[in-house]
């Protein structure tokens, strides 16, 4: 069967127009599927019932099945998703006001391996395929409906967005058919060729880049993929992203007790990023002591003096205190691997 999730409007109408009698039907499918959220042919009913049967055997709205929905204390919410070939994936949702952000994943694993990131000290895994990744934000939005009057979407979840760029795209232009590219950010570890690449589309989200050293060396140590794409290089390329007007790019920067924590560090941050348009969003680590053993969070002292430290330098600064942390559903914490429960 074919899949029409995963595609924006032009390509349902292309796949599906030559099975119907209309023209214009081709394009209420499209339309109850990216924006009215259909599950299935048999929610179209301003479709002929034949028809719908008819559509129903050729063409799929598959999504990954919910395997366990996890509500955290502070309201965030995570989910585990099972894919087709057996695969799972986590991503989360965190309510806010009027708005939701869901953050989502790109592959299975990560290969990348931060060494303050639970993901990649699990190692690698495949590329997700667009309606995989359109799949999570489709699954969750219908179970927060009520919550989500406006939706922010952060690909920050398990993988590197920018090792599954042709995945990635097909998924950005079905999603911006229903949320600005204002309100989508891809995080990157400092993959050089999907920055450029990034950089030349039409339509472009938000670009975050995960730093967490100011230096190479240091940087190194804790991002292995700084040795294939160093920090200099990695720098200028993000001085040549072309920016819209009012945009920024944001950096992520994870404190580390004892490892980059320190203030004479924030002002090497604050030299690195002289002249940037640009943002920094500070993240306390959220420890794993069985997945990252030895590196703890530095104490809440420590974090405004180096929040302080570079705001007084003129840098816009923000510290998140993730949300999710009681469920493992916070920034670095995301397994994907269901793990039974044994019998008491």
């Amino acid at each position: 069967m074919i899949q029409l999730i995963g595609r924006d409007a032009k390509g349902i109408v292309a796949l599906v127009a030559p099975h119907v009698d209309r023209p214009f039907r081709a394009r209420q499918v499209a339309r109850w599927i990216l924006h009215r959220g259909a599950a299935s042919f048999q929610e179209m009913t301003d479709l002929p019932l034949g028809l719908r049967q008819a559509l129903g055997e050729r063409f799929s709205l598959r999504e990954p099945d919910l395997v366990e929905e996890q509500p955290s204390t502070d309201g965030s919410r995570k989910y585990l998703f099972a894919l087709a070939d057996g695969a799972t994936v986590e991503a989360v949702a965190m309510p806010a006001d009027d708005k939701v952000t869901m953050c989502l994943s790109t592959q299975t694993g990560c290969a990348v391996g931060c060494t303050f990131c639970v993901t990649g000290a699990l190692g690698g895994g495949r590329d997700l395929k667009a309606d995989e990744i359109v799949g999570q934000y489709r699954a969750m939005g219908r179970r927060l409906t009520s919550e989500a009057g406006r939706v922010n979407i952060v690909f920050m979840g398990m993988g590197e967005p920018l090792l599954n760029t042709s995945h990635l795209g097909r998924a950005l232009d079905a999603l911006f058919e229903t949320v600005s590219p204002k309100r989508i950010t891809v995080s990157t570890s400092g993959i050089i060729p999907g920055i450029r690449w990034l950089g030349t589309l039409a339509r472009r989200p938000k670009l975050a880049v995960s730093l967490n050293a100011p230096e190479q060396e240091l940087r190194a140590r804790i991002m292995p993929i700084t040795r294939r794409y160093p920090l200099d290089k990695l720098m200028a390329e993000v001085r040549r992203f072309p920016l819209e007007r009012g945009r920024r790019i944001t950096f992520e920067y994870v404190l580390i007790r004892d490892l980059n924590d320190d203030e004479e560090q924030a002002d090497q941050l604050a030299r690195l990023l002289r002249g940037l348009p640009c943002k920094v969003n500070l993240i306390p680590l959220n420890e794993d002591p069985l997945h990252l053993p030895g590196m703890e969070r530095p104490s809440a002292e420590v974090v405004d003096r180096f929040a302080v430290r570079l705001r007084d330098s003129g840098r816009t600064v923000t510290v998140r205190w993730s949300k999710g942390g009681d469920v493992a559903a916070a920034c670095g914490q995301l397994k994907g691997r269901h793990q039974l429960q044994p019998d008491l």
